[in-house]
């Protein structure tokens, strides 16, 4: 049943698309095309989200706006379920694809979001995200209700975060420590990785982090211009990337996700622009530019890559998110 819904998805989608834009590809025509644009969202609307008749009579009366997307940052996708924060909505929108209901999470009587920089989940369908300003992680069960804070006195401005489903821990990025910092899911401190420097397992404000199907860790060491990767006793393996003005460089580099072939996906703020490199750091793809356009990034932030090849990327200052397609992904 699962598998028939996704079919329909990614027809609806593409059907959307073709509709509303001209679909493009990357890499462009004479090569072989790899990757193709889907559609971009900012509201409830755009992934065919509808409220009922009543609920549309009472945000007449009561002068409700709808919900849309203002500065969407961190993102990831689990259970046919998109989370993305908004540090401009300061809030946590929830798109429950297969229900087709959308959740916005703002203000509770334990807690605000004032800077909610990125999200991930557990094995429990908790919540984890990540409050800059606040400096804590804030927990949520699955329905969005308050559980508890994580890293209390122990954060310092924690960016980006990971789940480790083999261990069951949360990975912190803590970037003004330069270390990645590791919780219990009750928010139990355990250790951390890497500290401030520029040696093989050192960190310059690392921001998004994220694993592989291997259990690796990847890093986005963001004033290091580079990406670094660990095994899952959290021991260095490689690097790659360096400063630069030019493809397979970075200037910026933020969100990272990794398919299931082992090709690493960067979002870079300053080249507004992704790029897509081999496990061991050759660039294949790069895809995007400066514009509003379909295909075109203004800060993109963060990037999640779905089992069925889908690709979310938070296109922040476009206030949106763009969805890509890798073709022929089995």
């Amino acid at each position: 049943m699962k598998k028939l819904w996704i079919v329909a998805l990614a027809f609806t989608l593409q059907l959307c698309a073709q509709k509303n834009e001209k679909t493009l590809y990357w890499p462009q025509p004479p090569e072989k095309a790899k990757i193709a644009y889907v559609k971009s969202i900012s509201k409830a609307e755009d992934l065919d989200i509808k409220k009922g008749f009543f609920a549309k009579i009472w945000d007449f009366f009561a002068g409700s706006e709808e919900k849309k997307l203002i500065k969407p940052f961190g993102i990831h996708f689990s259970d046919d379920k998109l989370y993305i924060t908004d540090i401009g909505a300061k809030a946590l929108f929830i798109f429950d694809l297969k229900n087709k209901k959308l959740k916005t999470i703002d203000v509770k009587k334990e807690f605000r979001f004032i800077s909610p920089i990125d999200v991930t989940t557990d094995k429990r369908d908790n919540i984890y995200i990540t409050d800059s300003v606040q400096k804590v992680v804030m927990v949520l069960d699955k329905n969005g209700n308050f559980l508890r804070k994580i890293g209390e006195k122990r954060l310092k401005r924690p960016t980006g975060i990971a789940y480790n489903k083999e261990k069951d821990l949360i990975l912190v990025s803590d970037t003004l420590a330069s270390k990645i910092k590791i919780f219990t899911p009750k928010g139990e401190y355990k250790s951390f990785i890497g500290g401030l420097g520029n040696k093989n397992g050192e960190f310059n404000r690392p921001t998004f982090i994220n694993f592989d199907d291997k259990g690796f860790l990847y890093v986005s060491d963001s004033m290091n211009h580079r990406v670094q990767i660990f095994d899952k006793k959290g021991k260095f393996v490689k690097k790659f990337g360096s400063l630069g003005n030019t493809i397979g460089s970075f200037s910026n580099p933020r969100g990272l996700a990794v398919d299931k072939y082992g090709n690493i996906y960067i979002t870079d703020t300053l080249f507004h622009a992704i790029q897509i490199f081999d496990n061991n750091g050759n660039i294949l793809l790069s895809l995007g530019s400066y514009g509003q356009k379909a295909g075109e990034f203004a800060m993109p932030e963060d990037i999640e890559i779905t089992k069925e090849g889908f690709v979310y990327v938070t296109d922040s200052y476009n206030m949106r998110v763009q969805i890509f397609k890798i073709l022929n992904y089995k």
